[in-house]
């Protein structure tokens, strides 16, 4: 596939592996007491960036050790495994879980051995052309130890015996990828963010020493202040002198930030992209109520992600907006539970409808986003069960009906509803009175200068977009 869409590429070696995504939650601490703890603290702060496993790495007297396991972090660590892992720097990590690889081989940090010694990796993102790299690795006569994409780097570290900053920087750049990545080595941690800027991350300080993560979140979690994010392109060298700053790739490519993270998997109270979630997806919801308006008596948010959303459609339109969903909050995320089976079963154990706000009302159900419409699909039945009128729907964004190449699992086209059917269907097959998308314009404008320095390619299908 080679196509051209005006200013649009997608790239020959656009593929997609359903073994090799990961949209995950990453952190790094360098010159930090007690590094291993403070990481498995910030991991609970990730949590919702991946439900599958959990781990963490730790450098002390030049040796790595390592600590993970399948599951959330408080089954990972919540019996005091890992906390007396030694050494002032530490990485950790939790993985979001995707088709055929739900195995504790795969769970992060990696470790490796080269001829420079041991290296721990945790990656957030995706190698686009990942299944080629994997077919060329084994060709070559290399021996793969997981079915992740992430490995990958570890492999070229290896090829190259990179050890300097330019060698480790030329293995970056290598990787046509969504990434962000921490290295620990025994004397040194590195991070590292793709030249697009696909994936998040940010940089802190903790006392005397650094924090890397996803989201800032992380460093509120254990006391860090955030500094900055980390560049497109850029790559962090942590050692006892404090940290130096090297840059790879082609610095003047588009930035192609994924815009999914502020719609939905970034923590509200975040900074991501300099923007804080709540705060865009309640004009998301502004936006929305202009756009799409109805008539009806309550706004009613689709807990947790859709209620910044529905706060601003509610205030918009002036309608009161209530709490007729309650969410069990012992339940994951649905959308990123490993396997539809058990999306399934989360959906019917996640929500309850409050009957007596519902009840002889048109309501108005708000979300952030719509994938697969398994929750909503579920909640539309209860709520008309509890006594609900009518019922409406209005999504945040506009209907999502590409796959993702660079981190996001939804990647095949028969997952996607409104892939497979129009937005008038979908209406019928979810049984809504009426539903509404915000549009693609609608969502850029809610970023204001900024809206074309991201990645909308899951709702355009349009893909790295050249400058």
């Amino acid at each position: 596939m080679n196509n051209s869409f005006g200013n649009i590429f997608i790239p020959d070696t656009l593929t997609y592996d359903d073994k090799a995504h990961d949209e995950c939650g990453i952190v790094g601490l360098y010159g930090v007491k007690d590094a291993a703890q403070h990481a498995s603290l910030a991991l609970h702060a990730l949590q919702h960036r991946g439900q599958e496993s959990a781990g963490v790495a730790s450098a002390s007297d030049g040796q790595i050790f390592i600590h993970r396991g399948m599951g959330l972090v408080s089954s990972v660590f919540g019996n005091g495994e890992g906390r007396n892992m030694a050494g002032n720097s530490a990485i950790g990590h939790v993985r979001y879980s995707t088709a055929g690889s739900s195995t504790i081989a795969n769970a992060q940090p990696l470790i490796g051995y080269y001829s420079e010694g041991q290296v721990a990796l945790a990656h957030n993102g995706n190698l686009y052309h990942g299944e080629k790299l994997r077919e060329k690795l084994l060709l070559s006569g290399a021996f793969l130890q997981t079915t992740s994409d992430s490995e990958f780097f570890l492999q070229l570290l290896a090829q190259k015996q990179a050890s300097s900053d330019e060698d480790i920087a030329s293995v970056f750049e290598q990787a046509e990828a969504a990434f962000a990545v921490v290295l620990l080595f025994g004397n040194k941690m590195i991070a590292a963010r793709d030249p697009w800027g696909y994936r998040p991350l940010v940089l802190g300080r903790m006392g005397d020493g650094y924090v890397v993560a996803s989201e800032t979140c992380a460093f509120d979690q254990i006391g860090a202040i955030f500094e900055r994010e980390v560049e497109p392109g850029e790559m962090l060298t942590f050692t006892a002198g404090g940290y130096r700053s090297t840059y790879f790739g082609d610095r003047t490519v588009r930035q192609q930030r994924c815009l999914l993270e502020l719609i939905y998997f970034a923590r509200p109270d975040s900074t991501v992209f300099g923007h804080t979630p709540h705060v865009f997806r309640r004009q998301t919801g502004h936006m929305l109520a202009k756009e799409k308006p109805v008539d009806v008596d309550i706004v009613v948010a689709i807990p947790d992600s859709g209620f910044s959303a529905a706060m601003g459609f509610a205030e918009e339109l002036g309608i009161t907006l209530d709490r007729g969903l309650i969410r069990n909050h012992y339940i994951g995320r649905s959308f990123i539970a490993p396997g539809q089976g058990a999306r399934a079963a989360a959906v019917r154990m996640k929500h309850n409808v409050v009957k007596e706000v519902v009840r002889g009302k048109r309501v108005c159900l708000v979300d952030d986003s719509l994938i697969r419409g398994t929750t909503t699909a579920a909640l539309g039945k209860e709520l008309r069960d509890a006594g609900a009128t009518e019922v409406h729907l209005r999504i945040a964004c506009p209907p999502v009906q590409y796959p993702c190449y660079f981190g996001v699992d939804f990647p095949h086209y028969e997952e996607l509803l409104a892939y497979q059917h129009t937005i008038e269907e979908i209406r019928s097959i979810l049984n809504m009175d009426s539903l509404g998308y915000l549009s693609l314009e609608g969502m850029r404008a809610c970023l204001g200068d900024e809206g074309m320095q991201y990645c909308t390619g899951c709702w355009s299908g349009e893909y790295l977009q050249k400058n």
